[in-house]
């Protein structure tokens, strides 16, 4: 099966000008970026090591360091790329040679302290390709760079954070192609759900789909973290996923939760399926998971409130008398990362949904007392007018 999408191999105008506008209204020159969901933000480019830097100039190109035993087939064009003694046995400090490079580059294009912004520090960030680690950047690391800009500010880190928010066509694109990987692995899902296999068999298999996409359509990255949930532990996935060695048995609810990666592009879904003939009162939650997700599917529209949409999931759930047993939000922002920075779609909260945004859609019922969970997940793009769901692939299995 080849999956037909197209993938960011040049920096998008539209991102380029996304970020010099940041800049101009910061009063900053440059942005010094090193976390992979960062770069990738930026310019579409996706470490291997974990171990690049980047300057994005407000009128210039971008500058990307990159250890001297980078791969370099996935470099998208438009970045000026720059070598560090990284993996050079013979240097004993690469990351001090990595800061001096990178303050030389701020010198000859005359850019001053006080015009250099970076993130100093971030809770979350994806990781890069070799992903067995943490980013070997050393912890602090920050503080290494911090001779070169300005003092932290709260004000131009939280709106770089607002960069993430609204995607450009080419990288939707790329955020769409993570999904069709996606329901390459949900098809695995759907084909064994049958007594007497094990969850973790199936997340296995579900992996291993997802793997297998590589060398397709572009792909040079593609991996999946499959999460199955079955009868009684399905009940446990409002707090936590995981996979266990239960065996599949005729009338379970089986749920999964899969993260999946695709240069970089994060998709992130749930499917809840019966095996066999459940009881009515199983049959119920996952029902009731399936109208909640599709009420609140249907009002993404721009303009429209995170804290409305949850609320379309939320009273369809609490209309069946099973409002306890959601307890989580209904969605986040998705695609840099499994979980982008910005607002949450939960009770209350006001910000507006804004083209380009692309967000989970996820309500879910789990109640232990009838030893079953459900919960259905879709990506969602805020549209023009409406919205997408690039989840929901032509000719695939779908609950």
């Amino acid at each position: 099966m080849i999956l037909g999408a197209s993938i960011v191999t040049a920096i998008p105008q539209s991102r380029v000008q996304q970020i010099r506008s940041f800049l101009r209204q910061q009063d900053l020159q440059a942005w010094i970026a090193w976390r992979p969901d960062e770069l990738l933000m930026l310019s579409g480019y996706f470490p291997f090591w974990g171990a690049s830097l980047m300057i994005c100039f407000a009128d210039a190109e971008p500058v990307l360091f990159v250890p001297q035993i980078e791969p370099r087939d996935h470099i998208p064009a438009g970045l000026r790329v720059q070598d560090y003694s990284w993996g050079d046995l013979k240097c004993s400090d690469p990351y001090s040679a990595l800061v001096s490079a990178a303050g030389n580059e701020l010198v000859k294009a005359r850019i001053q302290r006080e015009q250099v912004g970076m993130n100093p520090s971030a809770s979350r960030i994806s990781l890069p390709i070799q992903a067995a680690e943490q980013i070997p950047i050393p912890e602090g690391f920050a503080g290494q760079l911090s001779p070169l800009t300005a003092k932290p500010d709260a004000k131009p880190q939280a709106a770089f954070a607002d960069l993430y928010l609204r995607k450009t066509p080419e990288e939707i694109d790329a955020i769409r192609l993570a999904n069709r990987v996606a329901n390459a692995g949900l098809q695995v899902f759907f084909e064994n759900l049958k007594p007497g296999i094990a969850e973790a068999e199936i997340a296995g298999a579900v992996e291993s789909a997802i793997y297998r996409q590589i060398g397709r359509d572009g792909i040079f990255h593609s991996r999946g973290w499959a999460m199955v949930q079955s009868g009684p532990n399905s009940a446990d996935a409002g707090r936590f996923n995981r996979s266990t060695g239960r065996h599949l048995e005729n009338g379970d609810l089986v749920l999964i939760e899969l993260a999946t990666c695709v240069n970089g592009y994060w998709s992130d879904l749930t499917r809840t399926a019966a095996v066999g003939s459940p009881k009515a009162e199983v049959e119920q939650i996952l029902a009731v998971a399936r109208e909640a997700q599709q009420a609140a599917v249907e009002g993404v529209r721009p303009g429209v409130s995170a804290g409305d949409v949850d609320a379309l999931a939320r009273d369809r759930i609490a209309a069946q008398g099973l409002s306890s047993f959601f307890t989580h939000h209904t969605g986040h922002h998705v695609g840099f990362r499994y979980h982008d920075p910005g607002f949450l779609i939960l009770p209350g909260e006001s910000a507006k949904l804004e083209p380009g945004m692309v967000i989970t859609i996820e309500p879910g019922v789990y109640v232990p007392q009838r030893g079953a969970g459900a919960r259905i997940e879709d990506n969602v793009l805020v549209a023009e007018s409406g919205h997408e769901v690039l989840s929901r692939i032509e000719g695939s299995m779908q609950l």
